[in-house]
């Protein structure tokens, strides 16, 4: 990502040696002395428009480095030499380049503010998301996409003091700054950051009482979720400010008290990038100690913590283990090789197959909060997720352990690469045998059906001989065999096969084994009616005004992006008229189709069709009657009888889930539950729950009898949950209907829920 790193010739001449003083803060908190703090310079981070519609940013980032590299004077001589200043002018090139070409294409001579214009109309997905149709402001934690990437290691690299965030709201407000709403700050932000994020708040309004903009904080946004640009920092021992202005969304627009121009919204986002640096010149030694101490005190915390630290297992789901290690690496957590085998919860975790993870290291905090599980809040009300418990959505094995940590590490490991792939028995005579037992086994069976080779699934476990030893295989095992029937054109070469087998061991890190005759000892022979045929997926999906673009973006990145296959993304308003012929899965995230194109997918499915219903469509399926589901309900009615006015609109929003984390029982001998466990975490957004009344083994996920595993529910709509539908696949015609409760792609980060979206692909047209 383009950044400018800005601060004085003396400065520049010895960046490196600062940024050396600068990570002592929290690497060394105790070698940093008071009067070491006194000479050094504060680091603030500017960054800008990270939603690329909310423009204004942009524009403002590039007068004020206008203005730092040409301003003259003894002020802005003594601010840079008391800052280093990284401004990120444009966090998300992708969404404002849909929106500025859009607003520039649609805009005339004469701009006008009619909001009917199609300048004011910006289409469907919009440019707030960046190339698959992800909020880039949700991503600082789990750092799924490129662009946050590059942004965390530049912030890591440096560390700075201060981070601002500068966004744009509804054009009928005024402009906001932190602090957000008191009852919503995350309890593991100390109170010493709020007290001087209310001084800086000082400079703020000091600033805009100046030009005469109006302005509030403590009101509509909060600090909760640590996968925000202003909530990042707070875990990082550094202040994040966010800052919102009333959008115009195109140069001028009519709001309430007159208009709106977009210079004036330049202007206000311009006059909070001077106050962010007033305040950090003015505060600077007070943010340096609050960094160093903040680090200072995380060790502390960790030494008076019985636990010692964590062993995150790699035998168990070794490729999200190890993704899981990418991500902590990206945010400077340390760990370390398992030397010994160790016995944590009645496993045996061997060594040179676990992580050690201390929790006396500098990120104390941060891995606290990545990893814990909330059951109890202060407020009922959020503006975004409640939850996020990484592990859970990883889901990986990561044990608290409480002996001797010292005693099993190992080197430190500095970087994670995906590994663990194996392939079993040399080369195959009669067919190779992939478990469906790694993250990235969809890849690897796309790989053999991409080159034409016809590959089964195992409904039945059975086993083979290896070297003479029995081994065992579960349902969903994959049959590549070497030769086919001699059929006319649909013969293939195996080597082709022991080529591609060698490459999916190697790129997708699967485990495979070699049979080398179809006679098993127990269980189905490879060639029965248990190893049912599949098919290489042909696969359309809504994607358009009446969809969700979140779900439709996070499905089209695992698609397209994680997984390399091919999918077709078509408007709802085409599917009417679409030839579906073309396809053999859809997978659907809207809800409001109209009638011709609901007709046609409905016969489609009929026909043979692989149906795949995501949580935005479920809606869709029951006015349909494709699925047997009731909605629960809450009477509001009783829950807000004796409530005043101004309590109402708590209480109503209390009864939202805005994001929890709930335990699933699935059905394992389901082709949809194949290579999963039992029970699975699984996310869910929407306060919409469903009751099941269809026909036996037709749900194959429900809640479990205690569901909550971590997030915020009302007591309420808890006591609904037990039993109620999570997953549910039926036959309709000729084809099937699999539909999601649960948002399984979100964000890119539930690579646990994943594989049921990719069982649901590859396995839908086998039941």
């Amino acid at each position: 990502m383009i950044h400018a790193l800005v601060s004085s010739p003396a400065n520049h001449a010895r960046l490196d040696e600062i940024r050396g003083e600068q990570v002592l803060l929290s690497d060394s908190p105790s070698s940093v002395s008071d009067d070491a703090i006194q000479e050094m310079p504060v680091v603030l981070m500017q960054s800008y428009s990270v939603h690329g519609n909310e423009a204004s940013g942009t524009e403002a980032a590039i007068l004020y480095l206008y203005y730092l590299a040409a301003g003259e004077g003894p002020a802005i001589d003594e601010a840079l030499y008391n800052a280093v200043i990284i401004v990120e002018p444009m966090q998300n090139p992708d969404g404002r380049d849909r929106f500025a070409d859009w607003v520039n294409r649609n805009r005339g001579g004469v701009a006008t503010m009619d909001s009917q214009d199609r300048e004011h109309s910006e289409p469907w997905p919009g440019g707030r998301t960046n190339h698959y149709w992800f909020d880039l402001n949700r991503d600082w934690m789990v750092t799924q996409h490129p662009e946050s990437k590059g942004r965390i290691e530049l912030f890591q690299t440096w560390r700075p003091q201060v981070l601002t965030d500068h966004h744009e709201m509804g054009s009928g407000s005024s402009f906001f700054f932190q602090p957000g709403i008191p009852s919503r700050k995350n309890p593991n932000t100390p109170e010493l950051n709020v007290r001087l994020t209310e001084e800086i708040a000082t400079y703020h309004a000091a600033g805009f009482d100046a030009i005469g903009s109006t302005y509030y904080s403590e009101e509509g946004y909060d600090d909760f979720f640590y996968g925000k640009g202003s909530a990042y920092p707070d875990i990082n021992g550094s202040i994040g400010i966010l800052f919102e202005q009333a959008s115009s969304r195109a140069l001028r627009a009519t709001v309430s008290d007159g208009e709106l121009h977009y210079a004036f919204t330049v202007r206000n986002q311009f006059v909070a990038s001077l106050t962010t640096l007033k305040a950090g010149i003015a505060m600077r030694a007070d943010l340096l100690t609050y960094q160093r101490d903040f680090y200072a005190t995380s060790l502390e915390m960790a030494q008076k913590n019985r636990s010692g630290g964590w062993i995150l297992d790699l035998d168990d789901g070794r490729t999200r283990a190890q993704l899981f290690a990418q991500l902590l690496k990206r945010h400077r957590v340390e760990f370390y090789e398992l030397t010994q085998d160790v016995q944590v919860n009645g496993k045996t975790i061997r060594a040179g197959n676990g992580l050690v993870i201390p929790d006396e290291q500098p990120q104390y905090r941060l891995i606290d909060s990545f990893t814990e599980r909330t059951l109890e809040y202060q407020d009922s009300l959020f503006y975004d997720v409640s939850t996020w418990t990484l592990p859970l959505a990883f889901d990986v094995n990561l044990h608290s352990y409480s002996g001797n940590l010292s005693s099993v590490s190992g080197e430190e490991v500095i970087s994670v690469a995906l590994d663990g792939g194996s392939l079993v028995g040399g080369e195959a005579q009669h067919a190779y045998l992939m478990r469906w037992n790694r993250f990235y086994a969809p890849r690897a069976l796309n790989r053999f059906m991409e080159a034409g080779i016809p590959v089964n699934v195992a409904h039945k476990p059975f086993s083979i001989l290896v070297d003479g030893e029995k081994v065992w295989f579960d349902r969903g095992t994959v049959v590549i065999p070497l030769k086919g029937r001699d059929t006319p054109g649909k013969t293939w070469d195996a080597n082709t096969v022991h080529t591609i087998a060698k490459m999916a061991v190697k790129m997708d890190h699967v485990e495979i084994t070699a049979a080398h005759t179809g006679l098993t000892p127990d269980g189905p022979d490879l060639g029965g009616g248990s190893m049912a045929d599949l098919t290489k997926p042909r696969i359309a999906m809504t994607a358009g005004s009446g969809a969700s673009s979140g779900q439709t973006g996070e499905a089209w990145h695992a698609i397209s992006e994680r997984f390399r296959m091919e999918v077709s993304l078509i408007e709802p308003s085409r599917f009417g008229g679409a030839d579906l012929s073309r396809y053999n899965t859809i997978i659907l995230t809207a809800s409001g189709l109209s009638d011709a194109a609901s007709n046609n997918i409905l016969s489609w499915t009929r026909k043979g069709g692989n149906l795949i219903v995501l949580s935005g469509a479920t809606s869709w399926a029951l006015r349909n009657n494709l699925v047997d589901i009731e909605s629960m309900s809450i009477d509001m009615d009783s829950l807000t009888e004796n409530l005043d006015y101004h309590q109402m609109d708590e209480a109503r929003g209390a009864q939202a889930i805005g994001g929890s984390i709930f335990q699933v029982d699935l059905d394992t001998s389901h082709p949809i539950a194949y290579g999963l466990k039992d029970q699975m975490a699984l996310f869910h957004q929407g306060s919409t729950l469903y009751s099941f009344t269809g026909s036996p083994g037709q749900l194959i996920g429900s809640y479990s009898m205690n569901p909550l595993m971590s997030g915020y529910i009302s007591e309420e709509k808890l006591a609904q949950l037990p039993g109620l539908a999570s997953v549910i696949a039926t036959g309709e015609g000729r084809g099937n209907v699999i539909a999601f409760m649960e948002r399984l792609n979100f964000r890119a980060y539930w690579y646990g829920s994943q594989r049921l979206f990719f069982n649901s692909i590859f396995f839908g047209r086998s039941f």
